[in-house]
């Protein structure tokens, strides 16, 4: 039981992570003026600010909505982009509650059987898990950036031509570079967090 509960824990922590990144604004809203997101667009920042905000909503809300970002035309193509991502963001949700359910209900049997060792073997997987994944993009961002959405897209849609989907100027890969860092912190921090309370409980 123990295995599968930090199997939950390690994987929600990860989806977690990556869903914060997403919703963590601030962090755009400093590369508009570090990346000088408006030398490419004729948008001012609040324009940019308004049109990543849609980007953000339309991916993470519940709703089936139709793509149509302000400010910016889109082509169908660009538009069923956002719609695979949108869906890939709802599979993840779904992820996270079976994974939710099934760590509050190893947790709680656990911990009534005086059992702590799920935590610190939770805390690595967490570890091992984003090392594998995020390893690769660490060490060439550009080709594991490519090789990823050849795995997660079944078409080159979310290769955007600026001539009809403008949102890619205000999209930067250098952006998607900070995400990255911001999720492998976020992991670490969860890691660290969790081997802190295990030693606690254990002391």
């Amino acid at each position: 039981m123990k295995r599968l509960t930090a199997a939950a824990i390690a994987i929600a922590v990860i989806i977690l992570s990556v869903k914060f990144t997403l919703n963590f604004e601030p962090l755009y809203y400093y590369d508009i003026n570090s990346l000088n997101i408006a030398a490419n667009t004729y948008l001012s920042e609040d324009e940019i600010k308004s049109s990543y905000d849609y980007l953000i909503y339309y991916i993470d809300s519940n709703k089936d909505i139709e793509f149509k970002i302000p400010l910016l035309p889109s082509s169908i193509e660009g538009a069923i982009h956002f719609s695979e991502v949108k869906a890939i963001f709802k599979k993840l949700d779904y992820l996270l509650y079976v994974c939710g359910a099934v760590a509050l209900f190893g947790i709680f049997t656990c911990i009534k059987k005086r059992e702590f060792s799920f935590i610190k073997l939770s805390s690595n997987l967490i570890l091992a898990i984003s090392a594998a994944v995020i390893l690769p993009f660490i060490i060439n961002f550009d080709a594991s950036f490519v090789i990823f959405h050849k795995l997660f897209f079944r078409n080159n849609y979310w290769l955007f031509d600026p001539a009809t989907d403008p949102v890619i100027n205000i999209l930067p890969e250098a952006f998607f570079f900070h995400c990255l860092i911001m999720i492998v912190a976020s992991i670490v921090v969860s890691s660290l967090l969790l081997r802190l309370a295990y030693k606690k409980l254990t002391s």
